[in-house]
């Protein structure tokens, strides 16, 4: 009778690196895997509401995708740790600027709130600024773009490992 190896550890780890590879590129769009955005338009930054939510001059609310920044109090909610320091940068950053949105896979959320990447004229990411500099955590539960998903991880950990932002406290 022929017996059957058994598989070793790298063997394993491989096929579930492939079954995970191959199952995250078969649910992605195909402008998620092409890299090119679904829809975008440029609109200019009126009011920063937190440190991933702002208005545009149109009264567009908008959610800056794949972050989560610390809430500011509002309404019956207290503020969360460094909340005011995160608007305050974001304000910095964006207010009355013109950026351009590219729209995620969704385009709103259940509040209303248009779901974008936000650049700059430069070219700058603001929610890979934002991780990159403490601002906020990343946000990868709903998915993250592939053509995003390493420089978006890179800039989080960088943040978490240099203690610089809200990890400063960790």
């Amino acid at each position: 009778m022929r017996r059957i190896r058994q598989p070793t550890p790298a063997h394993v780890a491989f096929a579930v690196i492939a079954a995970l590879v191959l199952y995250r590129y078969t649910v992605s769009t195909p402008e998620e895997r092409d890299g090119t955005p679904r829809r975008q338009k440029s609109v200019t930054v009126a009011y920063v509401v937190d440190g991933d939510t702002f208005r545009t001059a149109t009264g567009e609310r908008v959610r800056l995708l794949g972050i989560d920044a610390p809430e500011v109090a509002h309404h019956d909610q207290q503020e969360e740790p460094f909340g005011d320091e995160s608007t305050a940068w974001l304000r910095q950053q964006i207010s009355g600027r013109v950026v351009t949105l590219h729209m995620g896979a969704e385009e709103t959320d259940r509040y209303g709130r248009t779901l974008a990447w936000v650049y700059l004229a430069d070219g700058t990411l603001i929610n890979q600024l934002s991780l990159l500099t403490g601002q906020a955590r990343l946000l990868d539960r709903f998915g993250l773009p592939l053509d995003l998903e390493p420089r978006l991880r890179k800039a989080a950990a960088s943040a978490r490992v240099e203690r610089i932002g809200l990890w400063a406290a960790d």
